[in-house]
């Protein structure tokens, strides 16, 4: 999600211009890195780094459950089944129902002149109105039997704060830094011992038969709506209901000879 929410952002490009008639002398790629505002600052006094402005400082503050978004208890569910490329039988993934949680991100532009401060913000702020969208997969441990998309709000808490170098020194360089911040709600799977299960059919679909016929020697055939064949002699109809039963029933017996003792199982 994180890298989904940068990837939304990361297309700053901001022009520096040649004199006042606004002539465009230099494009620049703004530089987006995951780190504390604090430790950005500390590299760029440190004579040993190389990192030039401008640059996005994006980093997470919080995580927390979203009380707000638990719509039931289940512990679980099974996704759309088809058929899979390992199996004949259908199967579909199960999940254990994730954890609704909102990521808390702190955003920091820092540059070196107002007017690349001005296009950063204007980059982004006009989209985030409160907020955007972004679509993610299921995670690919769960083996999904086809691909699932999970959308995400990214919410803008709609402020920016500005601080300007107003106490400097002639070995520290000037920079403006706008401070925002961003939730990411979004969801937490746990781990799924066995991410796929068997789907089995029950088809209730019948056709019922002559009345007087004898059901126990009647064949599955005979009743399915898929394998009727029917005959000129033969009465017809659709049923309207049908009952379907997991109650056992035996239907072979066998004779066993032990020690010239008949037993009926």
């Amino acid at each position: 999600m994180l890298i989904q929410f940068l990837a939304a952002f990361d297309n700053v490009v901001i022009s520096r211009f040649n004199d006042r008639e606004r002539v465009t002398g230099q494009n620049i790629q703004v530089k987006y890195v995951y780190a504390p505002k604090q430790r950005v600052l500390y590299d760029l006094i440190n004579p040993g780094q190389n990192l030039v402005l401008p640059v996005v400082a994006v980093n997470i503050t919080s995580i927390a459950r979203d009380e707000n978004r638990v719509f039931s208890k289940n512990s679980g569910f099974l996704a759309p089944s088809m058929a899979s490329k390992n199996t004949i039988l259908p199967v579909s993934p199960y999940y254990k129902t994730p954890v609704p949680v909102n990521i808390s991100i702190s955003m920091s532009v820092l540059t070196k002149n107002q007017i690349d401060m001005d296009q950063i913000i204007s980059n982004f702020v006009p989209y985030n109105n409160p907020y955007i969208i972004i679509a993610w997969k299921v995670p690919e441990i769960f083996n999904p039997v086809y691909e699932q998309e999970i959308r995400t709000e990214v919410l803008w808490d709609g402020n920016i704060s500005l601080n300007y170098p107003l106490e400097i020194n002639n070995t520290q360089k000037a920079q403006v830094i706008a401070d925002t911040s961003f939730t990411i709600k979004g969801w937490l799977f746990p781990y799924v011992d066995r991410p796929v299960k068997n789907i089995y059919k029950i088809d209730t679909s019948f056709y019922a038969i002559k009345k007087g016929t004898n059901i126990d020697y009647t064949n599955y055939f005979d009743l399915s709506a898929l394998g009727l064949s029917v005959q000129e002699d033969r009465e017809v109809f659709y049923s309207n209901t049908t009952t379907v039963s997991g109650y056992p029933k035996f239907t072979d017996i066998n004779i066993i000879k032990y020690y010239n003792t008949e037993v009926d199982l």
